[in-house]
């Protein structure tokens, strides 16, 4: 039986209006990677699951905004998050388990995922995490409010959906692609130039 890692939006009424499936799986969690090779990896590992991925950056309507949902470690992907903003995501949410991290740096690494995500489209995030951090982020960035690590707690926030789309939203790492290009023409040129001199000496 095919197994998916989901997020459900629920109406007043407990009623499904939405899903998400997860689409970037946790390697050696929720699959084993060229399991065919690694056969013996499940008898070593107990509670690795055979997940499936999702396919769509599914967009679910609340109130009329659009938002979309990353599902924990999806969030240090930016092309993940891209797909939903591409997709017309004004507001983002995040849901995580981050128990495992324990007492450590971590959980504010990954909670520091998010700020990087909502720059670079310009969305809001509303992130849940059942030890914490839990928190919201503006569309610039800002943490406007954050539980405390292991430390019961509920928040509330209204957040500005995100409409201006970015650079990196329509063309995702076109730029970041371009500077590698011209870093490498650099190095091109110098090492040709001492090379021609050389020769000229």
């Amino acid at each position: 039986m095919a197994l998916l890692n989901s997020a459900y939006l629920l109406s007043p009424a407990a009623e499904v209006v939405g899903r998400y499936d997860k689409i970037h799986l946790v390697p050696f969690g929720e699959y084993v990677p060229l399991s065919s090779i690694l056969f013996f990896v499940n008898k070593l590992v107990e509670g690795i699951g055979e997940f499936i991925p999702g396919r769509d950056a599914t967009v679910m309507e609340v109130v009329g905004t659009r938002v979309g949902t990353v599902i924990c470690f999806e969030v240090i992907f930016p092309e993940v998050v891209r797909r939903f903003a591409q997709n017309g995501a004004t507001v983002m949410t995040t849901i995580t388990n981050d128990a495992w991290f324990g007492d450590s740096a971590a959980p504010y690494q990954h909670f520091s995922m998010v700020v990087f995500r909502s720059i670079e489209n310009r969305v809001p995030f509303a992130r849940a995490a059942n030890t914490g951090i839990s928190g919201f982020i503006d569309a610039h960035g800002r943490i406007i409010k954050q539980s405390p690590l292991f430390t019961e707690a509920a928040l509330t926030q209204s957040l500005h959906p995100g409409i201006r789309r970015t650079l990196y939203t329509v063309y995702g790492d076109v730029f970041a692609i371009g500077c590698v290009i011209i870093a490498l023409g650099f190095v091109l040129f110098v090492y040709r130039e001492k090379r021609r001199k050389t020769d000229a000496d």
